[in-house]
């Protein structure tokens, strides 16, 4: 602000008053600014504990659904990202949901390369997260085959990992020649190393 040499414009001093849900004061001064700033960080660090994402306002014909869904955005509270998970094991799945559920993804998996596929298909997700052997090797193939083949065909930004206990050194060539986006082997960390990828890309 003045001591940082900002200007901030009418129309955002509005924006950041309906974010905070108070009323904009007749003189608006840095300090008074700063204050409205603290409310939305309080805000976002509920909002954050609680999991959740704040409700549509009631109807008023002042402040529309389409101003609101633009604030929200503005606000970074825009549709969350969907991963898709594909495992045939159930425990792997399961722990994958629940840590990218907890990141703010919204999450579907997959069992079998034919329900990934159909998913692939209906949906457009941010990240596919898929094991090389599901069931078999030659399986897992096709699945990043025509996984990427939806993707350059849509023109989509998705991106591919391919996760596997396989510790050879070619399977991971072909992947990444297939087009995958990044190789994980199952090993210490590897969990890490996947929820570092998918919440900085």
């Amino acid at each position: 602000m003045s001591e940082e040499n900002v200007s901030i414009s009418n129309e955002t001093i509005d924006l950041i008053y309906k974010i905070a849900g108070t009323q904009k004061p007749e003189i608006v001064s840095d300090e008074v600014i700063k204050l409205a700033l603290c409310v939305i960080e309080k805000k976002l660090t509920d909002a954050q504990s609680l999991d959740i994402i704040p409700q549509e306002p009631p109807e008023d014909e002042s402040y529309t659904n389409e101003q609101w869904q633009k604030d929200m955005a503005m606000a970074g509270f825009g549709d969350k990202r969907k991963i898709l998970v594909v495992d045939d094991i159930g425990v792997v799945t399961y722990q994958l949901k629940i840590l990218f559920q907890k990141i703010g993804f919204e999450v579907d998996t997959a069992k079998d390369i034919y329900s990934a596929a159909k998913l692939v298909r209906k949906s457009v997700y941010d990240f596919i997260v898929m094991d090389l052997f599901v069931s078999t090797e030659r399986e897992g193939f096709l699945l990043l085959d025509e996984t990427k083949k939806v993707i350059v065909q849509n023109n989509l930004k998705t991106k591919i990992i391919v996760i596997t206990a396989s510790s050879k050194g070619e399977h991971k060539v072909k992947c990444l020649n297939r087009g995958a986006n990044l190789y994980l082997q199952k090993d210490t960390g590897w969990q890490d190393e996947l929820i570092k990828f998918v919440s900085t890309n």
